[in-house]
């Protein structure tokens, strides 16, 4: 009985699918386990860079760096060899990112910036690790956590995290306040016109000598206490004193509290908006 052309061809697929599930069945047992076995992989690597006791002893901004960098090439890898498992050639991806060069380099143009940027930061070493920075613009401010290969992770002060692009830190003026291991205390207080101007600033003296925290008998960080401006129902006083960076705060809140204590104790008026109405009989 002569076949059918339907059954023919039906015969021919059972046919190739009967040589081919071997290799399919194959194919997908290598798949999944390079998609189990690689992470665990990159996991082993990471923890022998975290062991490196030359890399703890270094800049541990530089490890965080490290550990990205080397994360996202076995990302790469990883993703070139699930290719070749599939059966799509290496050479012909190569070659098809190469016809589209132009715009693959315009998408990885930011990325290539960041990661340059994250070598200049290191290599420069414009931030480390516990850093308090802060732009011009007070727009990112916190302490630094790590960098990686594209961005940098920044703290504040109440907790969340900034993800900064390396470019972005590379590139602005960044404000870092704990390469000084001193900071100097810019504060400005005022008092009434009735006031004066002697007395506010021998109160103003009695503050910063009694507060533990300001550097005292160094010439090359004096206390500065003056007149500064004369507002329109005030007078300004600049009071300038030099602290451990760490004492910062702390010496800063002690002082507004102990300024409001002694300008209460001396009879000091601290001014606020008020309106004087004078009757004219």
């Amino acid at each position: 009985m002569n076949k059918t052309f339907f059954e023919k061809m039906l015969e021919k697929l059972l046919v190739d699918l009967e040589n081919y599930l071997p290799l399919l069945a194959g194919k997908l047992v290598a798949f999944l386990l390079v998609c189990f076995i690689w992470p665990k992989i990159t996991k082993f690597l990471l923890k022998l860079l975290d062991k490196s006791r030359t890399l703890k002893n270094n800049d541990p901004l530089l490890l965080s760096f490290l550990k990205s960098l080397v994360k996202a090439i076995m990302y790469v890898i990883q993703a070139f060899v699930l290719i070749g498992i599939i059966g799509i050639k290496a050479t012909s991806l190569v070659t098809i990112l190469g016809t589209a060069g132009v715009a693959v380099g315009l998408a990885l143009q930011g990325s290539l910036a960041n990661l340059a940027s994250g070598i200049l930061i290191l290599f420069f070493k414009q931030v480390s690790k516990g850093d308090f920075v802060s732009s011009l613009d007070k727009t990112i401010e916190g302490t630094v956590e790590s960098i990686h290969i594209l961005y940098t992770v920044i703290k504040q002060a109440n907790g969340p995290l900034i993800f900064v692009p390396n470019n972005q830190i590379a590139n602005a003026s960044i404000i870092n306040y704990s390469r000084n291991p001193y900071r100097r205390l810019d504060l400005v207080y005022s008092s009434s016109y009735d006031v004066p101007v002697d007395k506010v600033i021998s109160v103003l003296h009695e503050v910063a000598n009694d507060e533990k925290r300001i550097i005292k008998d160094n010439p090359d960080m004096p206390i500065s206490i003056s007149l500064n401006k004369h507002n329109a129902s005030s007078l300004d006083y600049i009071f300038r004193a030099w602290v451990k960076k760490e004492d910062y705060l702390d010496a800063m809140f002690a002082c507004n509290a102990n300024v409001k204590k002694y300008f209460d104790q001396n009879n000091i008026e601290i001014p606020y908006n008020k309106l004087d109405l004078y009757m004219k009989k």
